[in-house]
């Protein structure tokens, strides 16, 4: 065999060993970064939570009562004086199952009431059995434009 060719292999071989141990330790770096090649993101911050100061029931007369058949609750306050919005998550359980429902109560009048409908309505109403554990909760928003939270509980139908 000659010499030179047995070299020039040894060069070929070196070569490519070289060229791969550059891909693979490119590689490790690429993905030991997590893929954030131009990004300055630190995973240790957590989200900071703002706790909402709370309202008592009574100062805004909160009331949650069974409406009529027990398909519906009504949602009640009195005390809308200085108070722009009021916004509803209504939460209760179906027999076994979380159900609820959103939206906003019209501030309007006073009292400011809701009807809400424990179950679903499109064409045809189906009313939800076995209610219990119904609980309210409000975001006021005042005049000022402050937040507020009240809750109200209401164990079954």
């Amino acid at each position: 065999m000659n010499p030179d060719l047995l070299k020039n292999r040894k060069v070929q071989i070196a070569g490519i060993v070289v060229v791969a141990l550059v891909v693979l330790l490119s590689a490790f770096v690429f993905f030991r970064n997590g893929n954030q090649i131009g990004q300055n993101v630190n995973t240790n911050i957590l989200p900071t939570e703002i706790p909402i100061p709370t309202i008592l029931p009574e100062e805004l007369g909160l009331t949650l009562e069974a409406g009529p058949k027990g398909q519906t609750v009504i949602v009640s306050v009195a005390n809308t004086q200085g108070i722009s919005a009021i916004e509803y998550e209504l939460s209760y359980l179906a027999g076994d199952l979380p159900r609820g429902a959103i939206g906003q109560i019209d501030v309007s009048e006073s009292p400011a009431t809701k009807e809400v409908t424990l179950g679903t309505c499109s064409d045809v109403c189906h009313y939800d059995k076995d209610v219990s554990g119904i609980k309210v909760i409000l975001k006021v928003t005042k005049d000022d434009g402050s937040v507020f939270q009240s809750s109200a509980t209401l164990d079954s139908i």
